[in-house]
């Protein structure tokens, strides 16, 4: 049964633990109104209080949720994942994703993460900062391929560090971490920080 009170919440997700944990965590929160969870896109036209303001979906399932446009227009859509390669949060972000969680983001955090959703805000968590695993060769953009170094810059880019922050953490000059960058932006298909933060700004 959905709870009254704030803005409509849903929980996508095939594990029905991973559904309980999260929708327990804003069970009385006043902002929110937990419309409850479901394993699989099919099955969200069975959940009570009608289309969610905000849903917390699997990765895996993004694509379905994508293809029906008709249901998810007005809903601000969260992904929830086991992988943080930049690559895939890069892919987020270009699909209009409001949000991404990686599968290690405290629970506090995803708390203050949804309300800012909520709020017309993006939440990005991207999980532990050691460097994500390399990312295949190929995909929707055509080759990408980016070194171990690569993925490095990048995944301290998604977090908003400076060239400086970086440099210090990978123990690298400036100029090579502003190299590096740029072959980062190329290969990502954006023209530079501006471009790939402005992908990171929320949509509708």
């Amino acid at each position: 049964m959905a709870e009254t009170g704030g803005r409509g919440l849903i929980v996508l997700h095939s594990s029905p633990l991973i559904r309980k944990a999260i929708l327990d965590l804003f069970r009385g929160d006043p902002n929110v109104t937990v419309l409850g969870g479901c394993p699989h896109p099919t099955a969200v036209d069975t959940l009570p209080g009608g289309r969610p303001d905000v849903a917390l979906v699997e990765y895996e399932q993004w694509p379905e949720v994508r293809g029906n446009r008709s249901y998810w227009s007005g809903t601000r859509v969260i992904l929830y994942s086991r992988d943080n390669a930049p690559r895939s949060v890069v892919e987020c972000i270009r699909g209009g994703a409001a949000g991404f969680v990686h599968e290690s983001c405290p629970p506090e955090s995803i708390v203050k993460g949804l309300h800012d959703v909520l709020s017309g805000r993006s939440f990005w968590h991207l999980g532990a900062d050691e460097p994500p695993q390399p990312a295949p060769d190929t995909g929707v953009w055509g080759t990408w391929k980016l070194s171990g170094r690569e993925e490095e810059i990048l995944g301290l880019l998604l977090r908003r560090r400076s060239n400086e922050e970086i440099a210090q953490e990978l123990c690298l000059t400036q100029q090579t971490v502003k190299n590096y960058a740029s072959r980062v932006f190329h290969k990502v298909g954006v023209s530079g920080r501006k471009e790939l933060f402005r992908m990171l700004r929320p949509c509708g």
